[in-house]
């Protein structure tokens, strides 16, 4: 007992209740609260660093709170957490910020002589995490065969291109973590012919 009553009376250095856990995906707009759990005597006091800079103080808040999320805001956040007898580092938490805007690019126009490869790139849509994206010709999915392949990438390459490749193309994003589906500017392309004459899109 007498041990016990001798602990009591000892200062006790700050020390994690939790790991601050894998990289979590965060909406646009949405609040996004983070909390140090962390014991040790008392008075403790925390601060907030994100990518190794510090973004407040030393106070007696444990919690930090964006009331609307920014894409900016994103990036590796850590915790630190002090009393006299020292200052603790928590291991880092990586927040991730979903977002995607609209597609920048104006329609295209795009011509390929029969027979050749036409290769088209999708249009640029900034988005975080990647959208899937899907191509459409004149409002139909369009379905990889021996002659039409999608690429890593999202190129759409159609080998030895006939007139019924003439066309409106355009592709579909979608953003898998915030539900956001938007469809591209379209991308019309033309078949020249060997007559001189072009069968367009």
């Amino acid at each position: 007992m007498e041990g016990l009553d001798h602990l009591k009376y000892h200062d006790i250095a700050p020390y994690f209740k939790t790991e601050a856990g894998a990289a979590q995906t965060h909406l646009e707009g949405n609040r996004l609260v983070l909390t140090c759990l962390a014991e040790g005597s008392w008075p403790l006091e925390f601060k907030w660093i994100r990518n190794s800079s510090d973004i407040t103080e030393y106070t007696p808040e444990y919690r930090y709170t964006i009331t609307s999320l920014k894409r900016e805001d994103a990036g590796v956040y850590q915790c630190a957490v002090r009393n006299r007898m020292g200052a603790l580092i928590q291991t880092r938490a990586d927040v991730r910020v979903a977002y995607m805007d609209n597609f920048a690019e104006l329609e295209q126009r795009k011509t390929v002589s029969q027979g050749r490869a036409a290769v088209l790139n999708p249009p640029a849509v900034t988005s975080y995490p990647r959208p899937q994206v899907t191509w459409f010709r004149d409002g139909f999915k369009i379905i990889p065969n021996h002659r039409v392949a999608i690429t890593l990438d999202n190129q759409l390459v159609v080998l030895g291109t006939a007139a019924a490749d003439a066309g409106r193309y355009y592709v579909q994003a979608v953003n898998e973590r915030n539900g956001e589906n938007k469809t591209s500017p379209s991308i019309y392309l033309s078949i020249a012919v060997f007559d001189g004459t072009y069968l367009t899109g």
